[in-house]
């Protein structure tokens, strides 16, 4: 039977097993969400699944954000230009707890552990992430897309892909206005 633990026993318990691989753990809504730099984000996910007192067996989604958007810093003075971001989140069913895991990442270059060692589940996801954003997942077995041409060129979910100019074609059931007007 799952024991229901209030937010701020679910933020203590992270902290109390990860706070020395994160450097923001804090609740939302009543999940926990906490920031782990790349190089500390398998630990951290394996601390999660295995810990008795956490037991964050069910792997729910990996993916990715772009964070580029161009922002004023408190002063105004200087714009603070922030990069992508690998999300994944976990839940514990045993003690009914959500975690979001931030993952920040430069804008260029950007790559992330693969987490499949830990979560096979995250095998499609990181494939995903990797087609739409760039980001690439060091120790994953096959990055190779999902749904666009091999030929592909570019990141879709990007702020900064351009997107294609569209080739207009005709309506095949268009009627020619000046042949509509003039049969009255």
């Amino acid at each position: 039977m799952p024991v229901r633990v209030s937010p701020e026993e679910s933020v203590d318990r992270v902290r109390s097993i990860v706070a020395d691989l994160s450097s923001d753990i804090s609740s939302n809504f009543g999940d926990v969400v906490l920031t782990v730099h790349p190089e500390n984000l398998v630990e951290v996910v394996r601390m999660l699944r295995d810990h008795e007192d956490l037991r964050f067996h069910f792997f729910t989604f990996l993916s990715g954000v772009d964070r580029s958007a161009v922002e004023k810093s408190d002063d105004e003075s200087d714009e603070v230009h922030r990069g992508l971001e690998v999300l994944v989140h976990l839940y514990s069913p045993e003690y009914v707890m959500h975690v979001t895991i931030h993952v920040p990442l430069p804008l260029e270059g950007a790559v992330c552990p693969s987490i499949t060692d830990v979560f096979a589940g995250a095998l499609w996801h990181e494939r995903e992430t990797w087609e739409m954003f760039g980001i690439a997942f060091k120790g994953h077995p096959r990055l190779v897309n999902l749904y666009l041409p091999e030929d592909f060129e570019g990141n879709p979910l990007l702020k900064s892909f351009k997107l294609p100019s569209r080739v207009i074609k005709p309506w095949p059931g268009a009627k020619d206005p000046e042949e509509a007007a003039g049969g009255r």
